[in-house]
């Protein structure tokens, strides 16, 4: 009776309820820190850091580490819940934000310790191949000119991709919009982490480390102007393959310029152009397979549609849940600017 009268009250994933401790972000984000440790307690003997030549089990530091992560949201939630500052209640609320690139990284190289290192590239290979005949990420980039300005152009769509996942809810939030942003935010963060689960038990590394003309050429024979040779910097420094299938650059991509489409119509026009270079930019800098980008918009179509009616259905749970964290850590009540 209790949680059906919660229920009646509570419209979490749309931002309509007046949450008490929690964000629904909070919640998912906790439960996903609680996964991800578990996973690498998993995997716990595989892959050591060296200090001082003294080896530190990579898998264990990583494990209490994201251990540690939802005490750091309650000690955030305690501290900010009751701030009217309209620039620390946006820190309260974006900070998951900074999260996804942790969890990316570590999706990836959780799949290699759990396969050894194998992954899935030939089924998605052989695909592309019988639907062209060809390869199309490594033929894609030798048919575009060889110009530093279409070459820039590429790659600053792909680069687009941070902006086109985060500056629409920030824009709303600034709007005063507070249930548009987080509703918005939290159908995209359940999205990515959907995603990371999926990725750490279906490895797929992409064309650029399955092709051995690709690796060895590496993104040597790209030349364009600042951005260009930004993201190369970044992928030479984050140079481990994985979280190909499906992509996540088309899946959450989709999703937000659908959001952006129902909050932010105008800067959705301007995005969509640069969003569609993003699905070129994929196969043009030989991240994905073709067939990656055919599957990352079915999945941000599924994720889309499926989010929403899954956070309403388990809504008393989670509210359940943040009434005794609340409580248990003398929470202040969450409240807007």
């Amino acid at each position: 009776m209790r949680l059906q009268q919660i229920e009646s009250k509570s419209h979490l994933a749309y931002g309509e309820y007046q949450h008490r401790y929690l964000l629904a972000t909070d919640i998912v984000t906790i439960c996903v820190c609680i996964l991800f440790s578990a996973f690498s307690f998993w995997n716990a003997g595989k892959m050591f850091l060296y200090v001082m030549d003294v080896p530190i089990d990579r898998e264990i530091v990583y494990g209490i580490y994201f251990l540690l992560i939802p005490m750091g949201i309650i000690v955030l939630c305690r501290l900010f819940n009751a701030q009217r500052n309209r620039f620390i209640m946006f820190l309260r609320i974006f900070y998951v934000q900074l999260l996804y690139a942790l969890f990316f990284r570590e999706c990836i190289i959780l799949s290699q310790l759990m396969y050894n290192g194998l992954s899935f590239d030939a089924i998605f290979a052989n695909m592309d191949f019988a639907l062209f005949g060809y390869q199309p990420s490594t033929i894609f980039h030798k048919k575009v000119p060889d110009n530093r300005l279409i070459t820039e152009i590429f790659f600053f769509s792909y680069f687009f991709y941070y902006l086109l996942i985060t500056t629409g809810w920030w824009l709303l939030f600034f709007k005063g919009k507070y249930k548009e942003a987080i509703r918005s935010l939290t159908i995209i963060t359940c999205a990515f982490y959907v995603m990371y689960i999926l990725y750490v038990f279906f490895p797929v590394k992409g064309p650029k480390y399955f092709f051995p003309e690709l690796y060895h050429v590496w993104y040597n024979r790209f030349h364009g102007y600042f951005i260009t040779d930004f993201m190369k910097c970044i992928f030479n420094n984050m140079n481990i393959g994985g979280a190909a299938f499906p992509s996540s650059h088309v899946a959450i991509s989709f999703i937000s310029i659908v959001l952006n489409f129902m909050y932010n119509r105008k800067l959705a026009w301007v995005y969509l152009p640069l969003t569609i270079m993003l699905y070129l930019s994929t196969v043009f800098i030989y991240a994905h397979y073709f067939v990656d980008v055919v599957a990352g918009i079915a999945t941000g179509i599924f994720l889309y549609l499926a989010i929403p009616p899954i956070i309403k259905k388990i809504q008393p749970c989670m509210i359940w849940l943040e009434m005794k964290l609340g409580k248990l850590f003398n929470m202040e009540q969450f409240r807007l600017p």
